[in-house]
């Protein structure tokens, strides 16, 4: 009995180190891949690369859970790591495709001959590992260092009032910054500086501290900033602060979703449903109310994942496996992008066709963007459970919105009918809608006149769908107009026609485009003063989006670029 038990024990050990060594030059697979793309400013190479690190995860995972002696601790390390890649991919995707402009290259200087008397080049530097980091000082230097910290500060940590404590908060993290030659220094600074911001409640730079604090050390950056948000919640005083908060809890969730930390989101969600209730924002509290109950479904669907994770981490290519990954990733979590490539692999036909139809339609004809739309949306009205229709139909929305930039006629009418359909379920009710002419942007930019907004009683040359329009926003392009988003803000809409049908026909032309926090999320097709014409805008606006940015873009002509976003507004 003794000898089989040893045997059973020998075999579990031998699949653990097969494991750890497959999950490991995964690992390194996604590091390369990473580092590649970063090299050439590809998406679809971050995507390659977060597909890898999937992989990776999945593998970790199941010896965190029922690996064998020292198994699970290195699976805890390397997952720690895993999470750091992860957010610098998932930055580094939002850096590309947030930019507005995509900058040509400058010019390279013409090469001199190579001078043979001069020395050799350096060898290269070595690939730096970007998942290590430096380990938490040790204690007692950590006290010498707060000591040295604190007689420095003396007189800013007698500061009481809040705006006085928040400045203090930034000179820390101003002194952290000039502190990375000493490691002990600065990780006493970000500390102090994350203490001292939760005393005042300033949410977003106690947060802030912890994003630096884990560039640098090898920390777990999640479990720091739940540990931050709740002990924040102790100093929230109005309404203003507990609002803060929630939605600074409602990103988080996002995040421990993101790598299956279910307990802590859990909590963390409820933590924000309690203190949306305390904002004096009913329409938010309700929304946090549906998000907790949300997360609870999603950690039911991913405790009862045990065994597709222990087959995946055994074989990486099992069809049903696959199958049930790629739908936990697009209906749980919500992340599409890995989750197609897990059902293209699945056994499941009906998905791994709709899974292929998608994948195929990238960058193809409208039509191709429609169909890969419509079987998704379809799917999705079919779909009983809340959260998984919800999540269907969000992504079906969204390659409606991207199918719509180049739709006309019957097309075009057919996606804004599918996209109203689905604002219904996800948005039941509504807010009302916010006209932005009656806002002050809180930047500008344009190379003629000025921004022009519609005046009660004064005549308007404006025309929409053959009507005078009583609400528009004007500059004359290039022009770019940036507004804050009011609180609950779902969608966009506009008009973009020419300022004066009557106006002499000329050679101008300009284009429309929407950035949401950075992103581009809409083109339109060119408008001209040679014709009359309009173009519908609808622009479906992320959870928590902070601003938006109205752009026309002349396409190279300056005359008579007279473009017009009327009836701009957002929907609630």
């Amino acid at each position: 009995m003794i000898s089989l038990l040893f045997a059973v024990a020998l075999a579990q050990a031998t699949q653990d180190d097969a494991v750890l060594q497959k999950a490991d030059r995964i690992f390194e697979e996604a590091k390369a891949l990473y580092e590649s793309a970063r090299d050439k400013s590809s998406v679809p190479g971050f995507v390659e690369a977060e597909f890898k690190l999937e992989e990776a995860r999945i593998k970790y995972l199941v010896l965190q859970e029922i690996g064998q002696g020292d198994k699970p601790q290195i699976a805890a390390d390397r997952l720690r790591a895993l999470i750091q890649l992860g957010k610098l991919i998932r930055d580094s995707k939002v850096a590309i495709t947030g930019a507005f402009v995509d900058k040509a290259p400058p010019a390279k200087k013409p090469e001199s001959p190579p001078d043979p008397t001069a020395p050799p080049p350096p060898p290269p530097a070595p690939p730096v590992d970007v998942s290590k980091r430096a380990p938490v000082p040790d204690p007692a230097k950590q006290k010498e260092a707060e000591k040295a910290v604190r007689d420095l500060f003396k007189d800013q940590y007698a500061l009481k009032g809040i705006a006085e404590r928040r400045g203090f908060v930034r000179k820390l993290l101003e002194q952290a910054s000039q502190n990375a030659s000493d490691p002990v220094a600065q990780w006493v600074l970000y500390r102090e500086a994350r203490d001292v911001a939760v005393q005042c409640a300033d949410v977003r730079a106690a947060l802030e501290s912890v994003e630096l604090t884990a560039r640098v050390f090898d920390v777990e950056p999640l479990a720091m900033k739940v540990q931050t948000l709740a002990a924040s919640d102790k100093a929230a005083r109005v309404p203003a602060d507990f609002l803060e908060l929630a939605r600074a809890q409602d990103a988080l969730v996002d995040d421990l979703v993101r790598v299956d930390q279910y307990d802590a989101a859990v909590r963390t969600a409820s933590a924000a449903q309690a203190n949306a209730r305390k904002s004096n924002d009913p329409a938010f509290a309700a929304k946090m109310a549906v998000r907790s109950k949300d997360v609870g479904e999603a950690k039911t669907l991913f405790d009862g994942l045990k065994r597709t994770l222990e087959a995946l981490a055994r074989n990486s290519d099992d069809p049903a496996g696959n199958a049930e990954m790629g739908k936990y990733l697009c209906y749980a979590k919500g992340n599409w992008e890995l989750g197609l490539r897990f059902m293209v692999k699945g056994s499941d036909a009906a998905l791994k066709a709709l899974a292929e139809k998608e994948m195929a339609a990238l960058g193809k004809s409208t039509a191709d963007q429609l169909a890969a739309a419509d079987g998704w949306y379809e799917l999705g009205e079919k779909e009983k459970s809340t959260l998984r229709r919800i999540q269907i139909l969000r992504h079906a929305a969204e390659l409606y919105e991207a199918a719509s930039m180049d739709a006309t006629g019957l097309n075009r009418a057919r996606i804004d009918k599918r996209l109203e359909s689905i604002d219904q379920v996800l948005n039941p009710g509504g807010g009302g809608s916010v006209d932005l002419s009656t806002l002050k942007p809180i930047r500008t930019s344009f190379e003629v006149g000025q921004l022009e907004t519609f005046v009660e009683g004064k005549p308007s040359k404006v025309v929409v769908g053959g009507k005078p329009c009583k609400s528009y926003l004007f500059a004359h392009g290039p022009s770019s107009l940036t507004y804050e988003l009011p609180a609950g803000s779902r969608r966009f809409v506009a008009t973009g026609v020419k300022a004066d049908p009557t106006e002499p026909k000329s050679a101008g032309s300009w284009k429309y485009q929407v950035f949401v926090d950075g992103k581009l999320l809409l083109e339109t097709r060119p408008l001209s003063e040679s014709k009359t014409g309009e173009v519908e805008i609808s622009v479906r606006l992320p959870a928590g989006a902070k601003e938006i940015t109205l752009t026309v873009d002349i396409l190279g002509n300056r005359d008579y670029d007279w473009a017009v976003w009327a009836n701009a507004r957002v929907l609630k």
